[in-house]
């Protein structure tokens, strides 16, 4: 009698599992289908060349100057989202943007991967996928959300207030990661595939200059900008100390 119960004890719990992973599969198959699969990368690519990297207030200055450069990283296969920026031009007080910016969740990937954002901006988290998503931030950081999981379609929004670089993570999707890095004035700029960076209609004067790379050491040089003219800053970003 004891074996004839522990037997269709174990069975219940086999079936129970089976079931389970049965509809652990079928949610999961829903990414790998071919025609959804071609559709996902599209609207990824799509996302990739739509979304914005840089949400800013945009201020208009008399007299100002630029600054541009090249970011070169060691063992890094390219230069991407590098985030330079200066540290402090004036009081540091700006509006903060209106304008939203969005972290979308397409083919199990955040886009865009790095975004840069004045303090004070909102974002918005939109799941594009074909399953269900959850958007959090370690407990450690300085920005702790967790927005739960939520279905296809939905769209949730943050506030960001607090200057610092933020991980974001899926608790669904342990592969999914990226990094939202707020900063306290508008005079920023994130590199392409190229490396290169541009930082337009700052005021004359000396200024700290900060490149930031999410695995690498950031590296601080000394700019001076002058009247109408372009300061060229270069950096050499290597592996974290």
């Amino acid at each position: 009698m004891i074996k004839y119960i522990a037997c269709f004890f174990m069975v219940t719990l086999l079936s129970g599992f089976f079931c389970v992973s049965n509809v652990i599969a079928q949610e999961e198959k829903k990414t790998l289908t071919e025609e959804e699969a071609k559709i996902a990368q599209q609207k990824l690519q799509d996302a990739l060349k739509s979304l914005k990297k840089e949400i800013r207030t945009e201020v208009k200055v008399e007299n100002a100057g630029s600054i541009t450069g090249t970011v070169k990283c060691k063992r890094v296969r390219h230069p991407e989202d590098v985030v330079v920026y200066i540290e402090k031009v004036g009081d540091n007080k700006y509006p903060a943007p209106e304008e939203h910016g969005t972290v979308d969740q397409l083919n199990l990937t955040y886009v865009p991967h790095v975004i840069v954002v004045q303090k004070g901006t909102t974002i918005d988290f939109p799941n594009s996928d074909m399953v269900r998503h959850n958007v959090f931030s370690p407990p450690d950081c300085c920005k702790q959300f967790n927005l739960g999981t939520y279905d296809v379609g939905v769209v949730k929004h943050v506030t960001f207030d607090e200057v610092c670089d933020i991980p974001l993570l899926c608790n669904v999707h342990a592969e999914m990661s990226a990094f939202i890095v707020v900063l306290e004035n508008p005079y920023f700029s994130v590199t392409g595939r190229d490396g290169v960076f541009k930082i337009d209609n700052v005021p004359p004067g000396t200024y700290k200059l900060n490149a930031w790379h999410e695995k690498l050491r950031t590296i601080t040089k000394d700019v001076t900008v002058e009247t109408g003219k372009t300061a060229n800053v270069d950096f050499f970003l290597k592996k974290k100390k």
